[in-house]
Formats: C-alpha cells, sequence, structure tokens
C-alpha cells in the first residue's frame, strides 16, 4: 500500500504499541525515519502532501552498509503504508561523507528510484584501488553521475565546489550547516578527517528543528569533553553570533555516539529534547557505540532527554545480524511532535511511543 491509499487515523490516535502509519485526506504530517542499518546511518524524511494533494519531498540522507538484498533502507522504503514503489522519484539523497557505513546502500536507492539531486561532500576519496580498479567509492560516484529522471541527467552536487547551502527538496528545504572544503584546517587525519568532512544539516517544519550530524566530531577521543575542536568547535563558535543556528528539538547524534564528540560545549549549544543514536555491534578499539560517557554528558545536561537508539538489545549480536529492525520514526504537524521505537513483543514488531512534544507554533 502507497502513501496515497488513505486511513482515518488522526495524530492523537496513535497508540502506545500500534502502528506507524498516519494518514488522513490530505497528510500533513512531516515524518522521519531512522532505519537500523546495523553500524551505519540511513535516514528517509518524507514531507507532507501539497495543497492539491499530491505527495510531498522525499530526502534520504545516507544509505547505511548493506546492498541488496541486505539493504534494510530499500526494504524499509517499499514496506512502510506511506513508502515508496521502486520507480518512483526521491527528490534528494545526501551522502554526508565516504565511509562505508553511510554510502554504499545508496546505490540501491539510485538503481530502483529517480533521483533528482545528489549531494556528495567533495572529499576526494580514492576513486581506484592499489591494483587500479574502480574502488567501493568510485563506483558509488560513477552511478550518481549517471543517475536520470525521465531521461534527463539529474543535479549532481559536490560541496566542495558550490558555496550553495539551501537545499530544496520537494516542498522540503535543508539548511546546509558545514560542508568540507578543501582549506579547512585542524579537521584531523585519517579516519578522522572524513568524519569531519560529513554534511551538517538542519531541518525546520513548524516549532520543531531538525539537527542531522553525520560523523562529524569535536574531539579526540582521549581529550576531556569540556574541550571542543573540530566541527563542532566550527558551529560553537558560529552559534555564538546565531543563536538559532544549532538549537534543535531532535539532534541526530554525531559518529554515532562515539567519544570523538558530543563536547560540553555543543549539547549547551543544541540543547535537544531528544537525541537519536544510531549504531551497530562493530568493535572500534574495543569499544561498542555508543560510548556510556557519552550517554552520561547528554543525561547530566539534559536531564529529561529522551535517548533513542537503533541497536536496541544488540548486546547478543554481532556485525552480521544486528540490522534487526530497531527502527525509530517521528511524525509532526508542526505544533505536536511523536517519537516511536520498534519493539519486539510476543514476536511480532510493534511501535512503542517514547515521546512527545508540544510546541506553539512562531507568530507570523
Amino acid at each position: 500500500m502507497c502513501r496515497r491509499l488513505r486511513g482515518t487515523i488522526v495524530l492523537g490516535a496513535l497508540l502506545a504499541y500500534g502502528s506507524p502509519a498516519v494518514a488522513q485526506a490530505v497528510d500533513p504530517y512531516l515524518r522521519i525515519n531512522f532505519v537500523d542499518v546495523g553500524q551505519g546511518d540511513a535516514i528517509w524524511i518524507q514531507g507532507p502532501d501539497r495543497d492539491d494533494g499530491s505527495p510531498g519531498g522525499n530526502i534520504i540522507i545516507d544509505g547505511g552498509p548493506g546492498r541488496a538484498p541486505q539493504n534494510r533502507l530499500l526494504g524499509y522504503l517499499k514496506a512502510q503504508a506511506y513508502g515508496l514503489k521502486p520507480g518512483e522519484a526521491i527528490d534528494c539523497v545526501i551522502a554526508t561523507h565516504p565511509h562505508d557505513d553511510h554510502y554504499p546502500g545508496l546505490m540501491d536507492i539510485l538503481d530502483q528510484y529517480q533521483v533528482r539531486t545528489i549531494v556528495d561532500s567533495g572529499y576526494p576519496k580514492e576513486l581506484t584501488t592499489e591494483k587500479g580498479n574502480v574502488s567501493r567509492f568510485g563506483q558509488f560516484r560513477q552511478r550518481a553521475l549517471k543517475e536520470q529522471v525521465g531521461n534527463k541527467p539529474s543535479r549532481f552536487i559536490e560541496l566542495r565546489q558550490t558555496a550553495e547551502r539551501t537545499l530544496t527538496c520537494g516542498n522540503l528545504e535543508l539548511d546546509i550547516i558545514h560542508a568540507d572544503s578543501a582549506d579547512l584546517k585542524e579537521m584531523g587525519s585519517g579516519n578522522s578527517r572524513q568524519n569531519n568532512a560529513s554534511t551538517v544539516v538542519r531541518l525546520r517544519f513548524g516549532a520543531f528543528r531538525f539537527l542531522f550530524m553525520g560523523d562529524a566530531e569535536g574531539k579526540e577521543r582521549n581529550q576531556e569533553a569540556t574541550e571542543t575542536r573540530y566541527v563542532e568547535r566550527l558551529l560553537v563558535d558560529r552559534a555564538k553570533k546565531d543563536s538559532d543556528l544549532l538549537r534543535a528539538d531532535v539532534l541526530k547524534v554525531g559518529h554515532h555516539g562515539s567519544e570523538t564528540g558530543s563536547t560540553l560545549e555543543f549539547i549547551r549549544a543544541v540543547q535537544p529534547d531528544v537525541i537519536v543514536i544510531m549504531s551497530g555491534r562493530k568493535l572500534f578499539n574495543g569499544t561498542y557505540l555508543p560510548d556510556q560517557t557519552v550517554l552520561a554528558r547528554y543525561r547530566r545536561e539534559r536531564p529529561g532527554v529522551t535517548i533513542v537508539r537503533t541497536d536496541l538489545n544488540d548486546q547478543r549480536r554481532n556485525t552480521t545480524n544486528d540490522a534487526d529492525g530497531d527502527d525509530v520514526y517521528m511524525y509532526t504537524d508542526g505544533e505536536t511532535l511523536i517519537v516511536s521505537q520498534a519493539v519486539e513483543r510476543n514476536r511480532r514488531r510493534l511501535w512503542r511511543r517514547v515521546r512527545t512534544l508540544a510546541r506553539e507554533l512562531p507568530i507570523q
């Protein structure tokens, strides 16, 4: 069933354990799906219907590490009652940075859907292997450059090559508040440098603000959280002049909740009510993400914060089976935001509401 088939469920009617699908004659809801892909990011944003009843904009931020048939993002898009049929149009796909737990699954999206705009950080990842073969990222870039919609070339944006920082995706608009550039200094080296090439985007809808950090970092692993560096430093400094820059109701935490980010200055600038951590069951220097010290910082700085995670109950799993459906789903009409977590009850997958936020719309 595609999203054009409507029910009559209204915003307040989602039970404690129920379906995430919400629909009526003209669907007014922004939906954000944080899809459990194990160790990696995959986020699908769907805008409200337009006034004429036609579907709103669709945005995908990262696609996880898996390719079909193991690509959970692909299956999720097709399975939801408000989902997309293969061949339908997706307005924007964003590969935040070229790490293998973020972009590979996007190749399946390009293969099975028509994508109007593809955004890449432009970080100079190797396009060939040492043996001269096309690298995995090279394959993604080749595929992105060939994408078409209605037999016309899609738009391919490399952020290092443009000053454009507003992204229009159907009836949704994203602010790119951090993009990589060749002249950025003190962004680390190796994997850390690639993490700090992450495209950071902000979405505003009604009274709510959403911040998606990719893998952007804020410090070295062994540094105290009182010291802020890297992307978090740049953003916090900018926020001193623009207090609205980082403030967000919902924060997709950077770098899977690693100790390399979420510094105190950054948390205090964002002041999130809900944080989403996307991680799996992969060891990093002997530690599974998210790091417990990071969780403790958010709880200490933001008493009452709601933490939702895609590694729910993954302790007995490994990297082969950690993409087990611990998805996070939220929807809003601009005044009320409902956050739900997928859970298993009696071998059934259900949605448990974990938080409801209410806000007054700003006076125009």
